[in-house]
């Protein structure tokens, strides 16, 4: 686990969820370069767990996928990956003078296990941002929600395509709080979305 700007009374506290098959490292210059010091990053590791897409090899990540066609959610690993995430939350808390704000970042497997516990977490957390990622069938977030919610997706995604990203936030376009972003990209992050993740966190 990776922490960056690590100080007693931060004005939030940031906990960034990396990708498929990488760590806590992958964003570590992303971090750096937003140039946010009043804010603590927290950038943990996914277990190593075999992934059934890749033949059961193993790596780490949040949790299992079978096929990138996305028909089965793998609810029971999402959910040790939310229980992981709540404890270093809580630990950070304990250790905190004052109350801290509280915003997840992802990237596509990070990204669906952010809106997974913005959907099913009693953490309170101040604001989501979604990076080519996806809401899980059947985890809506609740309409009375005031958190902010961002994400950002490659119009050319191979991996998690567009059209379905789409159709899962579907019952999150009406309100007020979401925003949809899409650039002419693939699965990855580039400097324009990194402008408006900065953005955000320096608004929430």
């Amino acid at each position: 686990m990776l922490i960056i700007n690590k100080q007693k009374n931060p004005r939030m506290l940031v906990v960034w969820l990396h990708g498929l098959g990488a760590d806590g490292n992958d964003f570590a210059a992303v971090v750096q370069g937003l140039g946010l010091s009043d804010i603590e990053f927290i950038l943990p590791n996914a277990p190593m767990i075999p992934i059934t897409l890749n033949q059961g090899l193993e790596m780490r990540g949040w949790y299992d996928i079978e096929s990138l066609s996305f028909m089965r959610h793998d609810i029971d690993g999402m959910n040790k990956s939310m229980v992981y995430i709540e404890k270093i939350i809580s630990d950070r808390l304990i250790n905190s003078i004052n109350s801290l704000k509280i915003c997840l970042v992802g990237f596509s497997q990070g990204a669906v296990l952010s809106l997974y516990i913005a959907a099913n977490s009693s953490t309170k957390l101040n604001g989501v941002i979604a990076l080519s990622g996806y809401l899980p069938e059947k985890n809506v977030v609740k309409a009375s929600s005031k958190m902010p919610i961002l994400a950002i997706h490659g119009q050319h995604d191979d991996i998690i395509n567009i059209n379905y990203a789409q159709k899962s936030f579907c019952d999150l376009m009406p309100m007020e709080h979401f925003n949809l972003l899409t650039f002419p990209m693939g699965h990855e992050v580039i400097d324009e979305e990194i402008m408006h993740i900065k953005q955000f966190l320096q608004r929430a």
